[in-house]
């Protein structure tokens, strides 16, 4: 594959899949800026991840749409008008290079749609119709940020990070003077996963939650709002804070929380690499998930549990991980 020896002007990063994988899309842009100091760099993403890819360093402006052919459960479907008045804004913004990552082949061609010259993405089914530049497949067994990297080959780039990280400092005032109200130390635990069977049962979640009450280690229930009506209809659990009831309830008040968590813990998924992205100590639990690939990979120090079932994890594996990672020696 040739090396583009243009010098680009305006690159557009797009990440139209899920909140996390925006998330690890952060690790590119420092390299970017290194190589192309003057470049103006946009992301298009999803309309509800939109706040936190504001907080992706050296990014100058956000598109939002979201893909019909990915719709997000409890999320309202997508509308056709809003994601082609998106492709138009693209179209008109005149890019010179798009990075597609995690793209399938639909939208790989949405990104074709806007006449972008140069269009860079990972081999998938289908999809190297509507790329110019297809680099191999990514490899599921090695870590999203190493292999997301390779995007940045067919520019001369060769980038050595291997980490996301996102920048406190574009944190909403407001939502961070809300998250200010809570106690100085907390642990935010995120018991919720898009798939249920992925979901170690809320009634372990509620024992640890307990365990950290006795050791009067406050906490903040990190979900949607239906999840976290379930929660609250559903099981007895000790005095608690809800992130829907922080501030608007919005992803800018979650954030705010997230980076203030003296801890979290949670499933594989969007939070997970929001809090890890912010230096934030995390504790994934992936079942079974990825883990080779999708593990936290912040600044801060992470742990995991793993297990194909997640039936199979209890409250005291959680437990174990919180005390290995010293939470309790400073209660």
């Amino acid at each position: 594959m040739k090396t583009i020896r243009r010098v680009p002007e305006r690159i557009l990063i797009v990440s139209l899949d899920n909140l996390g994988d925006l998330v690890f899309t952060s690790a590119l842009t420092p390299a970017l800026r290194e190589a192309f100091p003057d470049a103006a760099i946009d992301i298009w993403c999803r309309e509800y991840a939109e706040p936190v890819a504001r907080f992706i360093p050296n990014v100058r402006g956000v598109v939002t749409a979201d893909p019909l052919w990915a719709p997000q459960p409890h999320i309202p479907a997508a509308a056709a008008r809003r994601l082609l008045q998106s492709i138009a804004a693209v179209r008109r913004a005149r890019y010179d290079i798009a990075l597609v990552t995690g793209a399938p082949w639909r939208t790989a061609a949405a990104v074709a749609l806007t006449g972008i010259p140069v269009r860079i993405g990972a081999a998938r089914p289908h999809n190297r119709h509507f790329l110019t530049h297809v680099i191999a497949p990514e490899d599921a067994r090695k870590p999203v940020v190493r292999e997301q990297a390779r995007l940045l080959e067919p520019l001369g780039i060769t980038s050595n990070t291997t980490r996301y990280e996102l920048d406190l400092r574009q944190l909403d005032a407001r939502a961070v003077a809300a998250a200010n109200e809570l106690p100085p130390r907390f642990v935010a635990l995120h018991p919720f996963a898009s798939k249920r069977n992925r979901c170690v049962p809320l009634a372990q979640w509620v024992r640890v939650a307990f365990n950290l009450h006795a050791h009067r280690v406050p906490v903040v229930w990190i979900g949607m709002p239906h999840e976290l009506e379930e929660l609250r209809r559903s099981f007895t659990h000790p005095v608690a804070f809800y992130v829907d009831r922080i501030g608007d309830g919005s992803l800018n008040a979650t954030a705010a929380v997230l980076a203030r968590a003296s801890l979290f813990v949670g499933h594989d998924s969007g939070p997970l690499h929001v809090a890890a992205a912010f230096g934030v100590p995390s504790i994934g639990v992936f079942a079974p998930g990825q883990p080779d690939r999708t593990f936290p990979q912040g600044p801060g120090p992470w742990r995991l549990i793993h297990h194909p079932d997640a039936s199979a994890i209890d409250a005291s594996a959680m437990l174990y991980e919180i005390e290995a990672h010293g939470l309790f020696s400073t209660a």
